[in-house]
């Protein structure tokens, strides 16, 4: 199979909807060939590797063999082009080729070496005050734990993009397995759909109980999102859900995300 990936990749709801459809033209296949056609490409907003990671992971693991070919110039340096160069290449492409965090264990240490070493330090020329700096590291945090916790699935992929002439930090969190669909109907003893779970996950007051882990909650963030002038996406299943600055969006998709995708947007 050969997949053309579009002439831009960015934070908007048409890139994330092509990454499910992806999942989805592909999830059936066992032992083939996929392989991602970059030559129309000119435009990848990095924190997307989070989730392109993840498909390609999910892929390797049904035995295909993935191959990624055409990349140009323009976004050849968000690879780990030395790898592919080098050749020899036959499998787990996600971690050789895809600059995107793998975390399969819930230890924050880790996850605090990625923000400390990865992301903070890697634009000087975006300073960041204290307070700011630990309100972010609070809000990934918080989104990391309820990964673990409700997905049942030892998997986290965390990929950022700083835009140094907008001053914006942006950091997608995904998460392979059980969706806020899921949870919700299970928490609610009712079915859910994707819009109507995520808002209920969003809510003052919500809890996931008897889950375990009882955290900050999504609408804490949310508050210091709105208070930051930044944003919130999530998908989840069949379901978006978005928060720009005050104003909300939501909708039902086509196709089902297996997993749950948390973007935040910072204001730096």
């Amino acid at each position: 199979m050969e997949i053309i990936i579009p002439k831009k990749l960015t934070n908007n709801f048409q890139s994330h909807l092509f990454l499910t459809e992806l999942y989805t033209s592909t999830k059936k296949l066992i032992k083939d060939e996929i392989v991602l056609d970059f030559k129309e490409t000119k435009l990848i907003e990095s924190n997307l590797f989070a989730v392109l990671g993840s498909l390609i992971m999910d892929c390797e693991r049904r035995k295909n063999k993935v191959r990624l070919i055409n990349l140009q110039d323009s976004i050849l340096n968000l690879f780990n082009t030395k790898k592919m160069i080098r050749g020899g290449m036959k499998k787990d492409v996600w971690k050789s080729l895809i600059k995107c965090q793998f975390f399969n264990s819930d230890d924050e240490s880790e996850l605090t070496d990625y923000l400390e070493n990865k992301i903070f330090p890697e634009r000087p020329d975006v300073a960041l005050n204290p307070q700011l700096k630990m309100a972010i590291e609070l809000c990934v945090a918080e989104i990391f734990r309820n990964a673990f916790t409700h997905s049942n699935r030892k998997e986290v992929f965390i990929s950022h993009y700083v835009s140094v002439h907008n001053k914006k930090l942006i950091i997608s969190i995904v998460n392979r397995g059980a969706s806020i669909p899921q949870l919700a109907t299970a928490v609610l003893k009712k079915a859910q759909n994707g819009m109507g779970a995520i808002k209920w996950a969003v809510e003052s007051g919500t809890t996931s109980k008897p889950f375990k882990h009882n955290g900050m909650g999504l609408y804490t963030i949310r508050q210091f999102i709105e208070q930051n002038d930044g944003k919130i996406q999530i998908i989840s299943g069949n379901g978006v859900w978005k928060q720009v600055k005050h104003r909300k969006f939501s909708k039902l998709t086509r196709k089902e995300f297996p997993g749950t995708i948390v973007t935040l947007e910072f204001n730096v």
